[in-house]
């Protein structure tokens, strides 16, 4: 197996990277920080610089097993462009880059979050982003819908989820899955940002479900969607958030007292 993980050096790419050691016969992270994991290939990525991963075609030499995108920004002020050039663009351009040299069999696991869970009804915005593929018509783009952090980041991940559901059919006709996972709230150094960014609510929710998530409970079902024993899951986002999908859906719906207590 041969695998590529953006986003590898940190994180939940970190512990992907470390849950692979041993198993995968070579490892390839993408990223701008350099790792601190023996015996991995480390390709220096800045992924706000789209234009410029076009040069991964040469750098990446082979075929690939796995593709793991799990690069990303969190929510911060003034940075609007920056997550959906990283948390967007960038994570479809390597993926595009990538998925040639794919053998039959392969699979792409991309990181969405619970922050796109409202895709379906955000659909009309999504598929003005998903079409746009330069750094001028997307810092256009950014400026015409009045985006602000948060709701950059929510359409970054909605238009992850919508373009893994979107790419699911073409790529099974060539024995490729793909899928993205929704992490809620997980214990990794920008933990902060999120509940800075969203409020008490997500703090209040942490609690509600008892704490964070880590970055290897999340890795390894990571590790299982790249397996052979999920060859029939293809096209799917899988919530990885410790039943906050469950507790928003029964408040919504009044369905509390439906179930166990």
């Amino acid at each position: 197996m041969r695998a590529v993980i953006t986003g590898g050096s940190s994180g939940m790419g970190r512990e992907c990277c470390n849950l692979l050691s041993g198993i995968a016969e070579e490892i390839v992270i993408i990223d701008v920080m350099e790792p601190d994991i023996k015996d991995v290939t480390w390709i220096k990525t800045d992924f706000t610089n789209v234009d410029s991963l076009d040069e991964l075609k040469h750098e990446l030499a082979g075929n690939f097993d796995v593709l793991i995108n799990s690069a990303g920004l969190p929510p911060r002020e003034s940075k609007e462009l920056d997550i959906l050039l990283v948390n967007f663009m960038a994570l479809r351009k390597v993926s595009e880059i990538i998925i040639p040299k794919m053998n039959p069999g392969s699979s792409i696991v991309n990181l969405a979050s619970k922050a796109g869970s409202n895709w379906k009804e955000n659909l009309p915005q999504i598929k003005r982003l998903i079409p746009i593929t330069n750094f001028f018509d997307l810092a256009s783009f950014c400026k015409r819908e009045e985006l602000n952090h948060v709701r950059a980041y929510d359409l970054s991940k909605e238009a992850v989820i919508v373009w893994t559901m979107a790419s699911c059919e073409g790529l099974r006709q060539k024995d490729i899955r793909i899928n993205s996972i929704s992490p809620a709230a997980i214990q990794t150094r920008i933990l902060d940002d999120f509940i800075s960014a969203f409020g008490e609510r997500a703090a209040q929710m942490i609690n509600r479900i008892g704490r964070p998530g880590t970055p290897q409970e999340v890795a390894e079902v990571i590790m299982f969607l790249i397996s052979k024993k999920s060859y029939w899951i293809t096209g799917i986002d899988l919530p990885v958030d410790g039943g906050t999908s469950a507790i928003v859906n029964c408040i919504q719906f009044d369905l509390s007292q439906l179930g166990y207590n």
